[in-house]
């Protein structure tokens, strides 16, 4: 087996710790956890709640892992461990948004590896099979925050300037940002009726009229629920209802290589290692740097920070030629 990783924090000009944190126990787990990053800015103990949520979690699979009998545990019996981990550690704090993370693992189980994942990390094997899924509310909050960037930029000579207003209006809501002056309520209201029907949302207008002026901020309510379009399941201290956990096994000879890997990676190389992976999100920075475009998100890059934090796990050359 060869091991390769690679775990980078946005912020380019500190020794500040991203919210990615990978793990590794050869010959037992592999993953990648990828905290969500608190729209408050909260810390705790020095780090940020998103990193938090994503230490303990790691700490619990490793723990859990250590038994090869765990790693047949059910995937509902394994993600109510973890949960029950994670409440434990945040519950006290309480917090007004509750910590939260992905989590994308490998488990060594013998002659089997065990795939499993919840959010949008993903696990890619033999270069190709992708497993993984996405969030419409994620589609709902890019497409609000690019039509406010894209304002923005036209009546500011600083793009970063434009970014951090942008990136306010979606984080703490378009109320606040009408408040602030960074749109006007016609505006704000203009751009709630595209992202609606831009999403097939238009059943639901009250609902994404609510979150987006509430912002992202406001999403935690949406996770691990029912009722609605934009409910998710995750990792948050509760149980997911939505039975969006993927779990599958693949025998030991059918896979050559597993690559983990968090969202701050958009653009999927076609070759299997870090430097692929790398090369990969520098042209995608190249291309596309404030995520307006092709690879548009939530957020985009400036002088200070990348527009996510980014890791890969490579495992490869596997299964001997």
């Amino acid at each position: 087996m060869r091991l390769e990783l690679c775990n980078q924090s946005k912020y380019r000009h500190s020794g500040r710790l991203g919210d990615d944190v990978p793990l590794i126990v050869p010959g037992v787990v592999y993953g990648v956890f990828d905290g969500a990053t608190d729209a408050r800015g909260t810390t705790i103990d020095g780090i940020g709640a998103g990193r938090l949520a994503a230490e303990t979690v790691a700490a619990a699979t490793a723990k859990l892992a250590r038994d090869p009998a765990n790693r047949d545990l059910s995937a509902t019996e394994i993600i109510d461990a973890l949960s029950a981990a994670l409440d434990a550690r945040t519950a006290p704090l309480g917090l007004p948004i509750p910590p939260s993370t992905t989590l994308a693992v490998a488990f060594d189980c013998g002659a089997d590896w065990r795939f499993l994942a919840l959010g949008d990390s993903g696990i890619r094997l033999n270069g190709s099979e992708m497993l993984r899924r996405e969030k419409l509310i994620d589609r709902v909050s890019t497409l609000a925050r690019v039509a406010v960037f894209l304002d923005r930029q036209a009546v500011n000579d600083d793009p970063d300037r434009a970014e951090a207003d942008a990136r306010a209006a979606i984080l703490l809501g378009f109320d606040q940002a009408v408040a602030s002056g960074v749109l006007t309520r016609d505006r704000a209201d203009e751009i709630i009726r595209d992202v609606t029907g831009r999403t097939g949302l238009s059943d639901h207008a009250d609902l994404v009229r609510t979150f987006l002026s509430g912002g992202i901020q406001t999403q935690f309510g949406f996770g691990n629920a029912t009722g609605n379009p934009l409910c998710f399941d995750t990792m948050s201290g509760t149980r997911p209802l939505l039975g969006e956990t993927i779990d599958i096994r693949r025998p030991k000879s059918a896979v050559r290589s597993i690559e983990i890997f968090s969202d701050g990676y958009v653009d999927p190389p076609g070759s299997v290692s870090v430097a692929g992976w790398e090369t990969g999100f520098e042209a995608a920075e190249r291309e596309d740097y404030h995520k307006i475009g092709r690879h548009a998100g939530v957020k985009g890059s400036t002088r200070d920070e990348v527009f996510d934090d980014r890791t890969i796990l490579v495992l490869r050359d596997l299964v001997s030629a």
